[in-house]
């Protein structure tokens, strides 16, 4: 800027505050203030107030702000220490880029993905989250309805404010649940049967959070006065375990969630139990598969050699064992492409090849 630039501009807020039309609204300061909130009317009505006017899934981040209870709101807004990861996050997703296709048909675009034998929509799928009702009314249910509305995969929180059994429900197949390990093995089995139980195939577990965080944004921006959050919380700001529908029949004295000493060897332990019971299932279902087109599936005349093992014919399909049978448990789990989808006998599981 000039020197006479900036001196013009010094004389014409001169003539400003001498002006007695300028005195008549309030002065400077007032004129000021009014600039300040015409500025912010126009952001306010910027603010969507209809699903249908967001442009990106950031112009749903201020109309949740207006809509959420403040120190829910600081907790869900904050990251780790000074908060250098969601900005690098955002930072990172600037560096990917789409590669277009020119001149592909576009009437017929199909985003749809196959993960463990469930087909979704699309490959965007909803995180997990702890006590989503502290952000709205209908929790994780309302999110598995819209999971649902759109074909889409939903992740479920150790934390969750509903059980898994009535998210699965209102999703109309199980979801993923994520795992905070308990320090308690006996509490981690009973909460993996439960959610076995529930039909839930995969099993994400959280590795990253196992002492705690330093949420600092948090911290900083939660209301100082804290006798509010009574209402809905006993123990303090946060929900407690036993605010946890998870870990309802479940003993929780003394266990720590997540698990501070997790390690390797737990991963390796946790791996063990869970491949284990799905082989299981899987083996089963394939016997039975395979009894029902082998055995009991009429034969066409040209049809090749069947490829079951001529010493095993079975009676049921309880009754199949077959040399490959052990060959086939003896192989390490992680080596089994077939362990978590269970497919016809001979598909993806070694057969004796008689």
């Amino acid at each position: 800027m000039s020197q006479s630039t900036f001196t013009a501009r010094r004389e014409f807020l001169k003539f400003l505050a001498a002006s007695p039309y300028v005195a008549a609204l309030g002065g400077v300061a007032a004129f000021l203030r009014q600039s300040s909130f015409a500025q912010k009317s126009q952001e306010v009505s910027e603010v969507i107030s209809d699903p249908a006017r967001a442009l990106n899934v950031f112009d749903f981040e201020e109309a949740a702000h207006r809509k959420v209870p403040p120190g829910h709101w600081a907790y869900m807004a904050s990251g780790v220490d000074d908060d250098a990861t969601l900005r690098a996050n955002r930072e990172g997703f600037k560096h990917v880029q789409l590669r277009p296709r020119r001149l592909r048909d576009a009437s017929k675009v199909d985003m749809r993905v196959e993960l463990f034998g469930t087909t979704y929509d699309s490959p965007i799928f909803l995180c997990p989250t702890g006590g989503e009702k502290a952000f709205f009314p209908g929790g994780e249910l309302a999110v598995a309805r819209a999971a649902k509305a759109r074909g889409t995969l939903q992740v479920l929180s150790t934390m969750t404010s509903t059980a898994v059994e009535d998210v699965n429900k209102a999703l109309g197949r199980p979801v993923w649940q994520q795992l905070y390990a308990p320090s308690s093995w006996d509490a981690c089995q009973q909460l993996l049967r439960r959610v076995e139980a529930a039909g839930c195939p995969v099993i994400a577990l959280t590795v990253d959070n196992t002492t705690g965080r330093n949420s600092e944004t948090y911290l900083r921006t939660r209301p100082k006065d804290l006798s509010q959050c009574a209402a809905c919380h006993k123990d303090g700001p946060g929900p407690s375990i036993s605010e946890r529908p998870m870990f309802d029949g479940i003993n929780m004295t003394g266990v720590r969630v997540p698990y501070p000493a997790m390690d390797w060897a737990f991963v390796d332990r946790l791996r063990k139990f869970w491949t284990r019971k799905f082989i299981i299932k899987g083996i089963a279902a394939s016997t039975a598969s395979w009894y029902r087109t082998t055995v009991d599936a009429p034969r066409k005349p040209d049809a090749p050699p069947s490829r079951r093992c001529p010493k095993s014919w079975p009676k049921s399909a309880t009754a199949f064992r077959c040399s490959s049978m052990a060959d086939f448990a003896a192989e390490p789990t992680f080596s089994r492409p077939s362990r978590l989808a269970p497919r016809p006998w001979g598909s993806g599981v070694r057969s004796c090849g008689d």
